[in-house]
């Protein structure tokens, strides 16, 4: 009888600690692409209507108290600096503190103002990274190289990439695209080991995709997966710029595009992610769909 006793007590147990194993240890709001501007509608960007869907997202997040943050994957703005205050006030409203990645119109500004723009989206660094529970989160700037820069040897090695993608051929070869550093690469490897050394999960943040290869993707996508693909503990990485949305899967990585909340008049884009030792769940709302991603 005692032994009966044990056996259904370990077996509870047992299945205790696998139903925990499984719950989220994590969660956090993201959205892509508000590109808010007091503009005329354009190209299906319905710009002035990206207000009140950023307000309905920053809502949802509010009222789910097992978020940790909210992320935004990039282009708050489309254009004109001003209108970072109007963004601003309704992320003010967040209970959760909120990351965020710079995309290329967020430096659609005029040449003058292009040094507020990381205050704007209150970025001490443009690229940066911190840990909470068994994951690291690490926030890329893919606008580092860029033809919309002061500085001439910045411009000066985006035209460099460009020529050589122009030459190979490759479907990136837009101005509205933009590549990292070396250094910024050696940095985010940096990052990797370190959370590999300590036993961390990983998530990636950029504007940009790295996969599949098509025309948003980050200029030197090349370089950043052969890093990635080093590292068994790298996820997921979560992207915009694409406001179609895109997923890819590769060497154990999810890539996400989350769709853009600019597009369309009333839909909105914007999802809670669940992290948990066995899956990554994504909750979509509005245009974003549901996605159940198992951790190999």
């Amino acid at each position: 009888m005692k032994l009966k006793l044990m056996a259904i007590i370990g077996f509870f147990t047992v299945t205790i600690m696998n139903s925990e194993s499984s719950l989220a240890q994590i969660q956090f709001g993201v959205f892509a692409d508000c590109q808010y501007c007091n503009c005329e509608t354009a190209i299906n960007r319905y710009y002035r209507n990206s207000l009140g869907k950023l307000e309905t997202s920053i809502h949802q997040f509010n009222q789910n108290k097992k978020i940790k943050f909210v992320v935004g994957l990039g282009d708050l703005i489309d254009r004109d600096i001003a209108s970072y205050d109007s963004v601003n006030a309704i992320l003010a409203h967040s209970k959760h503190r909120v990351y965020n990645v710079a995309g290329n119109h967020d430096f659609g500004v005029e040449k003058n103002q292009l040094e507020q723009v990381p205050e704007k989206l209150h970025l001490k660094q443009t690229y940066y990274s911190f840990i909470k529970k068994d994951w690291m989160f690490i926030f890329l700037n893919g606008n580092e190289i860029t033809v919309n820069s002061n500085n001439p040897e910045i411009v000066k090695q985006a035209e460099v990439m460009l020529a050589k993608l122009k030459q190979e051929n490759k479907p990136n070869t837009y101005e509205w695209n933009g590549g990292m550093s070396r250094e910024q690469i050696n940095w985010m490897e940096e990052q990797l080991q370190k959370a590999k050394n300590i036993n961390l999960k990983v998530v990636l943040f950029c504007h940009y995709p790295l996969l599949p290869l098509e025309a948003h993707t980050l200029w030197n996508s090349k370089e950043v997966l052969a890093v990635l693909e080093k590292y068994d503990n790298v996820k997921l990485w979560l992207n915009g710029h694409n406001h179609a949305g895109n997923y890819a899967f590769q060497d154990g990585i999810y890539f996400v595009n989350l769709k853009g909340m600019v597009e369309t008049e009333n839909e909105n884009a914007y999802a809670e992610v669940s992290l948990s030792d066995k899956e990554i769940t994504i909750k979509g709302f509005g245009r974003e769909p549901n996605r159940t991603l198992p951790i190999q």
